[in-house]
């Protein structure tokens, strides 16, 4: 009996133990309950976890959704308690499908926040139910941990953003005899349809309410068909993927439409946004610090506004700033695509080469002078530009460019198009290139500033060039007012240099002369003369022949007179 009080201390100790951890459980625990269709937002602490209830399901309901969209963040949503692998979804969008069974009224899903913030992670959220003739996103999911993924699986990289979804099935009533068979395969009739919308975000506008907003347009398939823009429509006959362009710091919400087309039935999967940017990384980040960047993009921006409007004055500079870009542009692409070098690397090693390739360029016309040579690469530039905005269009999205040859000989002949019809006029080549090229620099100066998707005209090209997988990505930009006001400006400028470079070359040669020919001349005037110096009198008349006044005399035959 002496070890019977220690015994029961050691209960009393366990009591105690579990009591406290049910206390905290219950503490870092929070029941919330949504009602159909409804927004409601709520800031998680670190480690809290939210039952999410929904009630008064109504009977006429065969499934319910429930949308979580974290802010800057990510969330794990769970079917379950227990977070299991295959229940739940750790995503800054979380989407969690539920079919219903007969009679049930309401359902409860679990959202859990990770991560240590300070001062909490929110999140917004709603419910939806569903009746049976809808389709059911994501209820053929044969990749994902969900039984049923209602989610758009997003990836992104510096070049590309791939938006991936599974397939989804015909609508059943509740706990039905035979679930059908997925509208996939041989066996299928692939009936269902699936349209790709996306839906731009303001410019590098990372807001709370910004995105909220954004959400609220890209969840009902309404509202999506209203505000958003059609990208691709797919059946089940084709892979449920699809690759676009990636606009670094450019929000973006992409959402997926099922429709049925027999019952004219048709459900919204799970909004999914991103930036193609960490918020966590601080050096290639979202709020990276770009003051590096801003201040090349201002020299750029002065030295394209001389360019526009005195480039062909001064021919010899003008030559130096596109041998540099041409060659800058070409090292680039090749130290691309045969070097795993950081992109800081690629870019100091391409501007070192692209100075020796203006310098080279410059030598040669001050060795030959042969303007219309020197031109040519002049007008070479200008027509990849052209070729870049061309392509920059919806005309770029179409499947023939797909394949490389088709569309490596079609950009090639857009480059040549330029400088087959304006090399015969050279000085006009000259002065549109200049002014073309040099108002763009100055766009370009100003996107570093004002976030527009300008600069991607000429950097898809490259992209198309160094990534493989580029070849299939939709190019989609983001255009808005901005961009609008810099495209005006773009041309504004264009024509003010143009025309101001016309005017103060009027009645002056269309081109200065060869500088290695005025070297040469210079330096055969400096040159001593040889002294030829003329006799002096008494010379020449030692020199005179003596009979030079008087008349030859006149031969006859056998007579001399």
């Amino acid at each position: 009996m002496a070890g019977y009080p220690r015994k029961m201390s050691w209960w009393c100790l366990v009591a105690v133990f579990f009591s406290t951890l049910m206390t905290l459980d219950a503490r870092n625990r929070t029941e919330i309950s949504l009602f159909n269709n409804t927004w409601t937002n709520f800031t998680l602490g670190s480690g809290d976890t939210l039952d999410v209830t929904l009630s008064n399901i109504s009977v006429n309901s065969s499934f319910a959704m429930l949308h979580v969209h974290a802010i800057h963040t990510s969330v794990v949503g769970s079917l379950a308690p227990d977070y299991h692998t295959y229940t739940s979804v750790n995503s800054s969008d979380v989407g969690l499908l539920t079919l219903l069974e007969k009679g049930q009224s309401s359902v409860t899903w679990f959202v859990n926040s990770t991560r240590n913030e300070t001062d909490g992670t929110k999140v917004w959220m709603m419910a939806l139910e569903y009746n049976a003739s809808d389709p059911i996103p994501g209820a053929c999911n044969q990749e994902f941990p969900l039984e049923n993924d209602p989610n758009i699986h997003v990836h992104y990289n510096l070049y590309e953003t791939i938006v991936q979804f599974q397939f989804s099935n015909v609508g059943f009533p509740r706990q039905p005899k035979g679930i059908p068979e997925c509208d996939q395969g041989s066996s299928g009739d692939h009936r269902l349809k699936y349209d790709v919308y996306q839906y731009y975000l303001p410019e590098h506008d990372f807001s709370e309410a910004s995105l909220v907003q954004g959400l609220k347009r890209m969840t009902h398939p309404a509202d999506i068909i209203a505000n958003g823009h059609l990208i691709r429509t797919l059946d089940s006959k084709k892979k449920p993927n699809m690759t676009l362009a990636s606009f670094k710091g450019q929000g973006v919400i992409y959402n997926v439409i099922v429709r049925d087309p027999k019952l004219n039935t048709s459900a919204s999967y799970i909004p999914v946004h991103t930036y193609a940017c960490s918020f966590t990384d601080t050096v290639a980040g979202c709020f990276a610090n770009n003051d590096v960047a801003k201040a090349l993009s201002t020299i750029a921006g002065v030295i394209g506004l001389f360019l526009c409007f005195t480039g062909h004055r001064y021919f010899k500079t003008e030559l130096f700033i596109f041998g540099f870009l041409a060659t800058m542009l070409i090292t680039f692409i090749l130290i691309s695509m045969y070097s795993d070098e950081s992109h800081a690397v690629r870019v100091g090693i391409s501007c070192m080469v692209g100075a020796v390739g203006g310098i080279l360029w410059t030598l040669f016309w001050w060795r030959f002078g042969l303007a219309v040579l020197s031109v040519l690469l002049v007008g070479l530039v200008l027509g990849y530009m052209f070729a870049s905005i061309i392509f920059f269009t919806p005309f770029g999205n179409l499947n023939v460019w797909l394949n490389d040859f088709n569309y490596g000989m079609s950009f090639a002949c857009g480059i040549m198009i330029i400088p087959v019809f304006l090399l015969a006029f050279t000085k006009t080549l000259s002065i549109v290139s200049c002014s073309v090229i040099g108002s763009y620099a100055v766009i370009l100066a100003l996107d570093a500033y004002l976030y527009t998707c300008l600069s991607y005209i000429a950097l898809n090209p490259i992209k198309r060039a160094v990534a493989q997988d580029f070849r299939v990505a939709v190019i989609s930009a983001p255009f808005q007012v901005k961009d609008y006001v810099l495209v005006a400006l773009w041309v504004l400028l264009s024509i003010l240099g143009a025309v101001s470079q016309f005017y103060r070359e009027r009645g002056r040669e269309d081109f200065p002369p060869c500088p290695y020919e005025l070297y040469r001349k210079k330096r055969q005037e400096s040159l001593p003369q040889p002294n030829i110096q003329q006799p002096d009198q008494q010379d020449r008349e030692e020199t005179e022949p003596l009979l030079s006044n008087q008349e030859a005399p006149t031969y006859v035959i056998n007579h001399v007179t």
